[in-house]
Parts: structure tokens; sequence; C-alpha cells
């Protein structure tokens, strides 16, 4: 079977033996610390640097990690959080879980990003966060989405779950008060599958966000240490007890991986050659297929390098109302694809099972719910799979408008 026979994958975790060996050695020389050892320390390190922050907790995923930065800012239950109503389920999910109020604002077509020019039109009462995802991949416009928060006291939760590592000029040197990122199989750093971080600017929310990680319970907030004197010093009622069974937070078992973490470290090494190859990747789609005016491919701002999660398409004139046709034609032809995550989260079955307020319309989510796919762009991509992607589209293009 020839490569350009193999099925085109919208997603492929990428590695190599390196990831494997770092894999055998956590489980030949930790068997006491399979969990949160020297590995995720040193993760916690290099992930939390990247995000120009002080502290990094790494999860077990990207939505624990989610919820664990919107619980551990301690916002005001039944406040409302403004976030974008092009999204993905576990942005929202954590709002919803913590007793606030997700307020939609619809995005940008030309990024899939939020839309800032709404912003200072939005009533502000009873609003104490914005919560924004690097979505697919591209990054917010941090400048302008920091500058309202500050001006209006606002908490900032960047969900870059989609990636990691990106470059963005900015007069500031952080842009959140917390921000998370996912280890999942198909994005660009993954952890054996599985894992994710949470990066804290303030030592508060992060001893919250231990806590919580941990069970609740107090001995996590000194690294699970077994020094006898530490743990026994503690009393409950006048009672002397063991810090390992004193529970300070109603919380989770979300603790980390070493083997997660070793497999991380491997593929953090590689980061820049990996962002490198995917933003080709998108740029190969981008330049083949932006020559006609049926197809819309949404691109960064200037001031952003990053690389793309999965390369975003939108089906505009002729093909305006074809999404499901070409999809189904290229499904055929061995091309996975996607639609662009939610839609229009306003328009999913969940959207009636919470509470939730919005500002203005939503033309453009609802276009991208109507007209936007998903293909890959990944490492694993080769020209000769993206050439035959290019081709099928072309081909859909002629057989469908």
């Amino acid at each position: 079977m020839s490569e350009i026979e193999k099925k085109v994958f919208y997603a492929e975790a990428n590695y190599s033996e390196d990831e494997i060996n770092a894999v055998l050695k956590v489980l030949k020389e930790n068997r006491l610390a399979l969990m949160a050892g020297s590995n995720v320390k040193e993760l916690e390190k290099k992930v939390s640097k990247l995000f120009n922050k002080k502290y990094g907790l790494m999860v077990n995923s990207g939505s624990s990690a989610n919820l664990l930065a919107v619980k551990s800012l301690n916002l005001k239950k039944g406040s409302k959080v403004i976030t974008p109503a092009l999204t993905f389920s576990t942005t929202v999910s954590p709002l919803v879980q913590s007793n606030l109020i997700p307020l939609f604002i619809d995005v940008e077509k030309e990024t899939l990003q939020i839309n800032t020019e709404l912003l200072e039109n939005i009533a502000l009462e009873n609003v104490s966060a914005i919560c924004v995802p690097n979505l697919i991949g591209n990054i917010a416009n941090w400048n302008e989405i920091y500058s309202f928060a500050q001006a209006n006291n606002l908490k900032v939760i960047e969900d870059s779950a989609d990636t990691i590592g990106y470059e963005y000029e900015s007069d500031f040197k952080d842009w959140a008060d917390v921000s998370t990122t996912s280890f999942y199989a198909s994005h660009v750093v993954t952890g054996a599958g599985f894992g994710g971080m949470v990066c804290y600017k303030d030592k508060e929310n992060y001893d919250l966000g231990l806590s919580l990680r941990g069970w609740g319970r107090r001995s996590s907030l000194y690294g699970e240490s077994e020094d006898y004197e530490r743990r026994f010093s503690a009393k409950i009622d006048g009672l002397d007890y063991d810090d390992k069974y004193i529970f300070d937070d109603i919380a989770y078992n979300f603790l980390p991986s070493e083997i997660s973490a070793a497999f991380a470290l491997v593929q953090i090494d590689k980061l820049k050659d990996n962002l490198q190859n995917r933003l080709d990747n998108y740029n190969y789609l981008k330049n083949a297929l932006s020559e006609s005016s049926n197809f819309y491919v949404p691109s960064s701002y200037k001031n952003a390098k990053t690389g793309w999660l999965a390369f975003p398409l939108i089906f505009q004139n002729e093909l305006v109302n074809k999404r499901k046709d070409i999809q189904i034609f290229l499904e055929k032809a061995g091309i996975q694809t996607r639609t662009i995550f939610t839609g229009n989260i306003l328009r999913q079955p969940v959207a009636k099972k919470f509470e939730w307020e919005s500002f203005g319309n939503f033309e453009v989510s609802d276009e991208i719910m109507k007209s936007g796919i998903l293909l890959g762009c990944h490492n694993r991509q080769t020209k000769e799979k993206l050439d035959f992607t290019i081709e099928k589209l072309l081909e859909a293009e002629s057989c469908l408008r």
C-alpha cells in the first residue's frame, strides 16, 4: 500500500524512541514515585516558564486544568464570566461547575478568536472574569483582552489547551492570572495521551490549586512528604492527627503521572521544530486554497506566531451550503474531517442544561457552525498527504458547487 492510499488523519501523535525510553526509565527506576515525582516537577518549571508564570501545577488532563484554574481563583458564585460562543465544551463546563454564569459573545471570522471590539459595550455588572481559549491553536488578542480586564478589575483565564510555546509580541510580560494547557494525544505536546498544566501568577491561587488537585488534604501543600514530625504536628479538635488525612477543601484526585511527565519532557525538547512543522503545513494548505473565493482560511494576528492544532477552512460563496457534502466527499477519499468544535455553543443541546447570558449577535459563530471544517496539519502529515488533501478539496469544489 502506497503512502497516498493510507488514511489522512485529522490528528496523530508524533513521538519516537526517545519518548518510549523516557517512559521505560520511569517504570524501571521509580516504582514508588509514579505520581508527581521529579519529572512532574521539572515539567512544571519548564511549562510555567513558557507561560511567563511563577508556578506550574501538572494535572491529569487539560479539562482538569481548566476546572482547577477557575476554582482556584475563588470567583464570586453567581457572577458572570465573559467567554466566546465558538469554543470547546471543557472551556465552558468549569464555569458552570463553579456556579458561574457564562456570558457569551461572538468571535472574529478572520482569526476564530474572541471579538475584542465587542468588549467595551458589555454591561459589566456582576462580571468577575474573562475566560478565553486560544482556539484551534491560534492566539487571541491578549493585548486588548488584558487591557480591558485591567481597566475593569476582572480576572483573566487563558485556556491554551490547543497550543503551547507560541510567540506573542506584547507590551505586557504576562496577560492572564492563570493559564492552562493540555497534553492530550492530538495536541502540540502530548504526555503519552494525557495530562495538563495550570500555570499561576500568584502563590495564593497556586496553593489552593495544590490542595484541590490532591484530594484537599493538607499534606499536598508540602509535596506529600513522609516527614513524620511535620505530618503529626497537626491537631483536629485537640486530637493529634496525620496531615495525610486532614482535609481542608472539597477537592479531587487530579494528580499527574510521572510517565506522562517524562513523555512530555521529551516533547518539550522538540517543541520549536514541532511548532514550525505545524505552521509550515498550515501555510502550505492555505497558500494552495486561498486562490479560490469559495475557500476562506482564518489566520493569525501579525504579532503572533503559533503552531496550529488543526487547519480551519470555511466554505463560502458557491460552497456556502455544502459543508456536509464536502465532508462526506473527503471522508470517502480517506481524509478525516471535523467541524470547528462547538460552532455556536448556544445552539448545542447542552446549552439547555445550564444558565447563561449573551451579548450581541452570533453571525460569525453561526457561519462557522454552518460552513466550517478542520483538517489535519500535524507533524505526521507528509507533503504527499497535503497535496492529496488539496487535490480532493479542489475536486469537491468542482463537483459540488
